[in-house]
């Protein structure tokens, strides 16, 4: 249970993390052009996150996703830090 736990947060704020990161560069160019910021944010924000959505929802037709499809998903690698 703990382990389904540590991997929602981990999700979570993951989704956070990239719909932040993309919709800031949307508000910074909408701002200087006059369109509507919010909008624009919000539907680049969506669009990134539903991305990835997607590929979790792929990745979990065994009903379990693992670290790595998470990693992969979100376009990231996972490596093992050796210990010296």
């Amino acid at each position: 249970m703990n382990s389904m736990i540590a991997k929602t947060l981990d999700l979570s704020q993951r989704l956070i993390s990239l719909f932040i990161a993309s919709a800031l560069p949307i508000i910074t160019g909408g701002a200087i052009l006059g369109v509507d910021v919010v909008k624009s944010a919000g539907v680049a924000g969506l669009t990134a996150l539903f991305g990835v959505v997607q590929k979790l929802a792929a990745a979990s037709v065994d009903g379990e996703l693992t670290s790595e499809e998470i990693s992969a998903a979100f376009g990231t690698k996972t490596t093992k830090r050796s210990t010296k």
